[in-house]
């Protein structure tokens, strides 16, 4: 809950106009947890995965077990079934805004994502497998998924909704789609399938993957501090501090202090408005 709520918090921090949604993607959601959310960011709104994806996860799980601890991130199909807007704007919930991204709004691009690692590298996928390609595969060949990107940060315009690709999707969330394939990616396996060739990149200052960082930096210049989002993928969060404390004593090269002390910050600030929020709604009931 720590993650979301930072998401929030920045997001409306850095997007003070914003009159959209907020929806929280979940699948059974303890009550007590949407309390407190619901208490720090009165806007938010659940919704629970379809019973459609919930069956078909649960049958991915059974027959591919290996993929059983990345399941919630094909929540993420979700997005995709949100109707009545113009853009729907899809991050996980490890991410902190640190500045807006509403310029984004403006593309007229069916699907706006970052590049994955793989990308980073200058390298390219196998269809099949998912795996990355040796340079000497020419570019254009057949089988070879070219500019793959992450799951973590899409921007969806409506055309997509309306098309209905979340059953195109639905149909993808099968223990087929992992036939061969050296991968335990989830969505992001099916996402590069399905758009191959439709999706359009942006930098990475919209998805600055916090592991990723000094590739990001020597390719774009953009480093922690001046990214527009930090997105802590991977099993390292900040709000895990033995988790983190494990990481850093095994590669101390790899110390991720400057991006975590900029979470910290962002969490007390929100904890912060919470906290003056709450206690001004209750000054208020006191009055009336």
């Amino acid at each position: 809950m720590p993650g979301t709520l930072v998401a929030l918090g920045s997001f409306l921090k850095h997007h003070p106009g914003f009159g959209g949604d907020l929806v929280v993607v979940h699948d059974a959601l303890p009550e007590a947890h949407r309390r407190h959310l619901s208490q720090a960011c009165p806007r938010v709104r659940f919704e629970p995965i379809s019973p459609e994806l919930h069956d078909r996860l649960a049958a991915l799980g059974a027959a591919r077990p290996e993929l059983a601890p990345r399941l919630g991130q094909l929540y993420s199909l979700e997005a995709f079934r949100l109707r009545g807007y113009r853009k729907v704007l899809f991050y996980d919930s490890d991410v902190l805004f640190q500045a807006s991204v509403a310029d984004l709004f403006d593309s007229p691009a069916a699907l706006l994502c970052c590049g994955d690692d793989v990308f980073l590298r200058g390298a390219r996928r196998d269809a099949a497998t998912f795996a990355p390609l040796p340079p000497a595969r020419p570019p254009g060949a057949a089988g070879v998924l070219e500019r793959t990107f992450g799951a973590g940060f899409l921007l969806i315009d409506a055309g997509l909704v309306e098309e209905g690709c979340y059953t195109e999707l639905l149909d993808l969330v099968a223990p087929q789609s992992w036939s061969g394939a050296a991968t335990t990616h989830t969505d992001q396996l099916i996402l590069n399938r399905h758009f191959a060739g439709r999706q359009t990149l942006v930098g990475w200052t919209y998805d600055f993957v916090v592991p990723m960082a000094e590739a990001i930096h020597a390719r774009e210049g953009v480093d922690a501090g001046n990214a527009r989002t930090l997105h802590f993928a991977g099993p390292v969060k900040p709000w895990m501090p033995e988790a983190m404390l494990r990481w850093t004593q095994g590669d101390p090269k790899r110390k991720p202090v400057d991006a975590f002390r900029l979470w910290y910050d962002a969490y007390v600030g929100c904890l912060a408005d919470a906290h003056v929020r709450s206690a001004g709604d209750r000054l208020a009931g006191n009055r009336e």
